[in-house]
């Protein structure tokens, strides 16, 4: 049997740490998912060989494969897409490759799940597909499905409005061959929204619910990036206690360590450091004395100096943020950028290699965008900044007002 890993995505809400590595090779603890993927399909016996669908910075994916994953039992193959395809047509171009029923998993889910299961589930079934479901919370974000007792979908609706139940496709597939006759080649399609609901139509698609024990989150936004964090060292504090310092990593005696956290290998960390809940610093990065962390992923290599405070907020790999810097606010540093000394940034997104050495465009205000524009700007700051940087904030806003896809985005340029 074969699975299909579709990884050919461009992940642009995951942007701008989606704007230096494709979606599958965003990281938890360090750790690319795609790699957590190959190890959950590595202990499933009925699969042979693992198809890569690519298309978008497929490089850095076949050199994954070959530098970090040259050991791995099973075969990989590389599929790429010619253009971008979707979910549908990827899968229509990898139809020569498959077997007869096969699994298909998204790249950008994160999940401990056992595939078995669904395999098992759709061999018992009848149907040319089965999906694997979840319950969550914001049903509205996801492809909403409705079942019968004997497990049969009976409605699925992509992103409803006004979802009907709390149980939402997974991204998780078994997949009959005859599926792949019904779309057409080299066109862009989506499973979910076009070939999913024609099938469940046909009353040809079953539902399998991933059991309670399990975690499953959709990698899509910087949000569920801090989610999936937050899982991943809850089920390490289970194992290894309430906070985890690698090997090599160098800790002083007088930092405060509240968990869980995580210190990756190599991480040198400052005196008088406070690393607060559910922090992950990543590997051979550098903290200088008496910084302050809570709720934080520094990915790797980063610099922080000292008396900064990084709150709620990722830093990509090799940021360098300067002395007295306040991040706060889900704030998201692209890779190799430079914050200098003594700046706050609230919300923004920091493109890859920017150097932000003042308040060049505007900090992210919690209100409709159109109140960014000039003279029109509330009077006080409406997230309590200091009145000297919110003064200069107005004045910059006044001079270069910011493009409508800057003030939808939130970036900082």
């Amino acid at each position: 049997m074969k699975a299909v890993i579709l990884a050919g995505g461009f992940g642009t809400r995951l942007r701008p740490l989606s704007s230096t590595r494709p979606k599958p090779m965003v990281p938890v603890l360090g750790k690319p998912n795609l790699q957590y993927l190959l190890e959950s399909l590595e202990k499933i016996p009925e699969i042979d060989e693992i198809i890569l669908s690519v298309h978008y910075m497929r490089g850095e994916i076949r050199e994954f494969i070959d530098e970090k994953m040259s050991d791995y039992p099973k075969g990989i193959r590389f599929v790429n897409d010619p253009m971008p395809l979707e979910t549908g047509g990827a899968l229509k171009n990898v139809e020569d490759y498959v077997s007869e029923d096969f699994l298909v998993i998204y790249g950008d889910v994160f999940t401990n799940f056992d595939f078995g299961e669904l395999i098992e589930a759709h061999k018992r079934n009848d149907g040319l597909i089965t999906v694997a479901v979840t319950k969550v919370y914001d049903p509205e974000k996801y492809g909403v499905v409705e079942m019968d007792k004997e497990g049969r979908v009976t409605h699925f609706e992509e992103k409803p409005k006004r979802p009907k139940t709390n149980l939402v496709d997974a991204g998780i597939y078994m997949v009959n061959k005859k599926v792949l006759e019904a779309i057409p080649k080299g066109k862009e399609v989506y499973f979910e929204r076009e070939v999913l609901p024609r099938f469940v139509g046909q009353e040809a698609v079953y539902a399998h619910k991933i059991p309670r024990e399990y975690y499953w989150i959709d990698l899509g936004t910087p949000d569920d990036l801090f989610y999936a964090h937050q899982l991943a060292m809850d089920e390490i504090t289970k194992q290894n206690g309430y906070y985890t310092i690698a090997e090599g990593a160098e800790v002083p005696e007088d930092v405060e360590i509240q968990g869980p956290a995580y210190i990756d290998e190599g991480a040198k960390i400052g005196h008088g450091v406070k690393i607060k809940a559910y922090t992950y610093i990543g590997p051979n990065t550098v903290v200088e004395d008496k910084a302050y962390f809570k709720r934080a992923i520094l990915i790797g290599n980063d610099i922080v100096k000292e008396r900064s405070e990084i709150k709620d907020s990722i830093l990509g790999e090799g940021v360098v943020v300067g002395k007295n810097v306040i991040l706060k606010e889900n704030a998201v540093v692209g890779d190799y950028a430079r914050i200098y000394d003594n700046l706050v940034i609230y919300g923004a997104k920091v493109l890859p290699w920017k150097k932000v050495e003042e308040y060049e465009a505007y900090i992210k205000i919690k209100l409709d965008p159109t109140k960014v524009r000039p003279g029109v700007t509330p009077d006080r700051c409406p997230l309590g900044l200091p009145e000297c940087i919110y003064t200069k904030f107005k004045a910059i806003a006044g001079e270069k007002p910011p493009c409508d896809e800057c003030i939808e985005n939130q970036w900082l340029f």
